[in-house]
Parts: C-alpha cells; sequence; structure tokens
C-alpha cells in the first residue's frame, strides 16, 4: 500500500512540475523583428540610397530589409506592420510609397522581407533625406528586441565619393577618387558599385579603363592627366 500511495506522490509532482517547465516555444504568439544585428551603440539599421550613381533613367528603387519571426510555423499567408517615424522622418511622403502592413509568406524559413519603394524627385538634389520606418504590433505579431525594430535610410541625388572607393581601391587599382573619374570609369565599364567584384574582375575592370584612358586621355578638373594605379 505505501508503495502505491509513493507512486501516486510521485506522478503528481511530474504533472505539476511539467505544467510548470511549459517551454516558451509553445506559446501562441509570434514575435517579429529585423533579421541584422545593428552596429554597437545604434538602435536601427542605416542604409544609403544615392540615386546620382544611377542611370539617368531610374526613377525609383525599392529597399528591401529581411524580417524574421519567432513562434508557431505558419501554414498561411500573415501580415506585419510598419509604420513612418515621423518625428525623424524628412523624406517628404511623395517621395516613397510604403505597404504598413505587408505579407509574411508561409514558406518554412521563418524569413521574408519588408519593402519600401523610394521615389527620384528634384528635392533630393538639394540635400540628404532620411526616412525612418519602424516595426509595430500587428494583428499578427508581436514586436520583439527593441534595438531591432528600426531602419534609417538616408536618400539623396547627389554625388559624393562611393563607400567602396576606400584607399585600398585607390592604391591598388583607381587611384584618387574625383566624380570625374568615377562618371568615365563607368562609361568605359558599365560598373558603378566596383566594391561588389571579387579581385579577379577589379584587376579586370581597372586594367579596362587603363588602356581606355591610354586610347584616348581624359583629364581631371585641375588640368591634369586622368590615370589609375593598376599595374599591367
Amino acid at each position: 500500500m505505501r508503495i502505491i500511495f509513493l507512486l501516486i506522490l510521485l506522478g503528481c509532482l511530474a504533472f505539476y512540475g511539467c505544467q510548470e517547465e511549459k517551454p516558451e516555444m509553445f506559446i501562441p504568439e509570434r514575435f517579429i523583428k529585423f533579421m541584422f544585428g545593428n552596429e554597437a551603440g545604434e538602435d536601427y539599421y542605416k542604409i544609403e540610397c544615392n540615386f546620382a550613381y544611377e542611370n539617368d533613367n531610374t526613377m525609383e528603387k525599392i529597399i528591401s530589409v529581411p524580417v524574421e519571426f519567432r513562434g508557431y510555423n505558419l501554414t498561411e499567408t500573415l501580415h506585419f506592420a510598419v509604420n513612418v517615424d515621423k518625428e525623424k522622418t524628412t523624406l517628404p511622403e511623395d517621395c516613397f510609397i510604403l505597404e504598413t502592413e505587408q505579407a509574411f509568406q508561409p514558406d518554412g524559413d521563418f524569413v521574408d522581407t519588408m519593402r519600401v519603394k523610394l521615389q527620384r524627385k528634384a528635392i533630393l538634389k538639394e540635400r540628404s533625406k532620411i526616412l525612418r520606418l519602424q516595426l509595430v504590433p500587428s494583428s499578427d505579431f508581436q514586436v520583439y528586441m527593441a534595438d531591432s525594430l528600426f531602419v534609417e535610410i538616408t536618400v539623396s541625388d547627389i554625388f559624393s565619393q562611393p563607400e567602396w572607393w576606400t584607399d585600398d581601391i585607390a592604391k591598388a587599382y583607381l587611384g584618387d577618387y574625383s566624380k570625374e573619374k568615377y562618371d568615365e570609369f563607368v562609361k568605359e565599364t558599365g560598373i558603378r558599385d566596383f566594391g561588389t567584384l571579387d579581385p579577379s574582375e577589379k584587376r579586370f575592370y581597372a586594367i579596362m579603363f587603363k588602356r581606355a584612358l591610354e586610347k584616348t586621355p581624359r583629364f581631371e578638373t585641375d588640368g591634369r592627366v586622368m590615370s589609375v594605379t593598376i599595374t599591367g
């Protein structure tokens, strides 16, 4: 009899213990955030969009940012919400198109994309503008990780030195930056983002540009002959 009582007591303890240790993965809510981490000290992502380096007929551009969720697997299309942070946004409303409710597809990988379409307007030639977007709770998703709920997009149509034209690129391939050299490089090679190329591609296009300059010399605004540093 004592053995039976002990077995019943152990069974009750196991039952209540399982209730208290209910895994969080079984909660019914789903949570969403932007997928990639931020730089130390920042609470939002920073993205640059400069129309000045696009073709003249490029009048809009779609910016895509990965979002991910935690919770039960999706079995149907759900929707997440994104709003404009009006206090910190300086980009005029006619310069972007944003769907404040966007679909999250049930493809099983827990990742989808937030999209906003930027419009090329004359005001962007005056100075850079900021568009700051924020994930907010919806009927399908809650938000979590406060430092991963913002994206800040700087939009302009002003020529400036591309981020990829670093000192290393200048020393090994293209020499010092100038707007005139950049324009000629794009005209000869069709390459606008040299930084995305692998080393063999960088060498190929830098030499292509070098040969073009040898065949038809070009000049900087101060009268110097345009040159590159690549050898070969």
